[in-house]
């Protein structure tokens, strides 16, 4: 059973949130998708409320396929950030009948949107060592030093802003050893055996996908949002100019505007 947060009434939205986080990480928003639509962000196997041990892309996508049937909530508009961007597309071309449409955010879906340290954390002695600091710098170190962004020069204050992560990205988890780093191995294995099946499913996709990028995102890169895009027959590329990865937080009005659109549309409604 999926802990899950829900609010509101009308279309379903699925939200997914990245790898770590909780559904509480789309809190800015849930907050404004609520008055309009029916919103689901379920906490993923492996982290927040939710028991059980974190699983790889296609278990998700049958879990959230579930999910949605157990909640009545097919089809779904479904909004996915960075890791479970390939959850998503798994779902929508396995599960069709549960999934309307899709809204990818900096999510990682080919092979230009995993760098020289996501293949780091796939290495045997080195992965253990990098993720457990990883998951301190995300959910301890790099929240902290936001407080000592005001003092760097104006230039590069709003751009240093989006790179760092804060206590709202991670849903409010905390720390990096026990299940938060089993959870993330777990994960990181999985991206790199699954993601050659996500990229090969991009062309099967047969629902509106809006393809979500931050031009500031250092972690899945503009360039990755570009090459996404141009995969999926039809689908519209969405460029936020002073977002980072973490758009939820950075551009949380203008990602639910997109949402809002693509939802209204699934329910048969001007998208305007």
């Amino acid at each position: 059973m999926l802990a899950s947060i829900e609010r509101g009434s009308g279309h379903p939205v699925l939200l997914l949130h990245g790898q770590p986080g909780t559904g509480a990480s789309w809190d800015p928003v849930t907050r404004l998708l609520e008055p309009d639509v029916r919103v689901l962000a379920p906490d993923r196997i492996g982290y927040g409320a939710t028991a059980g041990t974190a699983r790889g892309l296609a278990d998700n996508a049958e879990l959230m396929a579930e999910f949605l049937e157990s909640r009545k909530a097919t089809p779904a508009t479904v909004v996915a950030h960075s890791w479970s961007g390939g959850v998503a597309v798994l779902l929508a071309t396995r599960y069709p009948e549960a999934v309307s449409n899709l809204v990818l955010v900096g999510a990682a879906c080919t092979p230009d949107s995993v760098d020289a340290i996501d293949r780091l954390l796939d290495v045997p002695g080195l992965r253990d060592v990098l993720t457990v600091a990883g998951l301190l710098a995300i959910g301890e170190v790099l929240p902290r030093m936001r407080r000592l962004v005001r003092y760097v020069p104006e230039s590069v204050r709003d751009q240093l802003s989006t790179a760092l992560p804060d206590q709202s990205v991670l849903g409010g988890e905390r720390g990096a050893l026990g299940r938060h780093k089993r959870s993330f191995m777990i994960e990181q294995r999985a991206l790199m055996d699954e993601l050659p099946s996500v990229t090969a499913a991009l062309g099967d996709l047969a629902v509106p996908v809006a393809v979500v990028g931050g031009a500031w995102d250092l972690v899945v890169r503009p360039e990755a949002a570009e090459t996404l895009a141009k995969a999926i027959p039809g689908a519209e590329l969405i460029m936020f100019p002073r977002a980072g990865h973490f758009v939820a937080r950075d551009a949380p009005e203008a990602l639910a505007e997109v949402i809002r659109r693509y939802a209204r549309t699934a329910s048969g409604l001007p998208a305007t």
